[in-house]
């Protein structure tokens, strides 16, 4: 990477900043938006959701008892951490691809400092704002912890981390489910591989096939709906409005649910409650919604333990071990790189 800016919070030496949100995000996002809401089955990105607002909203709803992602993700982290962190090279840096708050990466931070001392940590996260007051709380948690905050997408907050970091490293991935099982390995194939070194370690979060009741009850897909999720949901709507300037409506759009069976995932959309045109003044376009039309924003694919060795196969990995809630709810896999016959 070049001229890229590196900033430092006041007084806090131990913290620092790489903004690598493109120039053009603003067109990126206008493009992307245009070509979800022109496609024959209209969709949006979920991850503009993420504004401060939306990451907000995200840590609520990741609080609350029935969502069982979170709660399991960090009981496996208590009780694993230590060991976790044994099977890595000395002086390793820990890498966070979403970090949002990252409340459940201090159990993984607290073993790493036992272990080797000092320690930089890398959070990537898309919303700068959230990503900055976040940083600051662990900064002052942890004073003896380097932190260098990465305000990006994955893609380029991996490119842009190659020219800084020259030691080993952790690299942890709470949601691979986003996308299908064929896209998620060439996703780690062709996005994730090229970052690590034989030295480094994917430690990867994948949620479990489980019963549907579970799985609805967790992502509140009920007929009563949830006014907390469908704020999130909606959030992309004022995101729109506010960046591109949209004409949407947010009431007129409630949040719909559920869980797919027959592929193993939970879909998330936004349904248009009457028909109506809404304006998007960047993109000089209007779009046209019927009354009960879909606006796909999320999957969340779910794996069973023959999907997850697939999934290390066609992507090139080595599966080295996994750790489960006691429920087995939800799974830490821990990869290295295949090395090449």
């Amino acid at each position: 990477m070049t001229d890229v800016q590196i900033t430092e919070i006041k007084n806090s030496p131990s913290c620092r900043f790489i903004n690598l949100m493109d120039r053009n995000a603003s067109d990126t996002f206008a493009r992307e938006v245009g070509d979800g809401l022109a496609a024959p089955e209209k969709y949006i990105h979920s991850k503009y959701i993420y504004d401060a607002y939306g990451s907000e909203l995200f840590d609520q709803m990741a609080q609350e008892k029935n969502y069982y992602l979170v709660h399991a993700e960090m009981a496996i982290l208590t009780q694993f951490s230590a060991e976790i962190v044994s099977q890595l090279a000395d002086n390793t840096v820990l890498i966070e691809l979403g970090s949002g708050s990252a409340a459940k990466t201090r159990r993984l931070l607290d073993a790493l400092l036992h272990k080797q001392g000092a320690t930089l940590f890398c959070p990537i996260d898309i919303s700068g704002d959230f990503l900055q007051e976040n940083v600051r709380r662990l900064s002052a948690d942890y004073p003896d912890l380097n932190i260098l905050g990465i305000i990006a997408d994955f893609d380029s907050g991996l490119a842009g981390l190659a020219d800084h970091i020259r030691q080993p490293k952790l690299l942890l991935c709470s949601d691979i489910g986003y996308v299908d099982r064929v896209k998620a390995a060439s996703l780690l194939r062709e996005k994730i591989i090229p970052a690590l070194t034989p030295d480094d370690r994917l430690l990867l979060g994948i949620d479990l096939k489980k019963e549907a009741d579970l799985i609805n009850l967790a992502y509140r897909c009920t007929d009563k709906g949830d006014s907390l999720r469908h704020r999130f949901a909606t959030n992309v709507l004022h995101h729109i409005n506010r960046q591109l300037g949209g004409t949407f409506v947010p009431e007129n759009f409630q949040r719909h649910c559920f869980y797919n069976e027959d592929v193993g995932r939970v879909e998330i959309y936004l349904k248009s409650l009457r028909d109506q045109q809404v304006v998007i003044e960047d993109l000089g376009q209007t779009f046209s919604f019927k009354a009960g039309e879909l606006v796909r924003l999320h999957y969340s694919y779910k794996y069973d333990q023959d999907d997850i060795q697939q999934l290390a196969k066609s992507a090139g990995l080595q599966l080295t071990q996994q750790w489960f809630d006691d429920e087995r709810l939800y799974s830490l896999n821990l990869f290295s790189v295949l090395e090449a016959s």
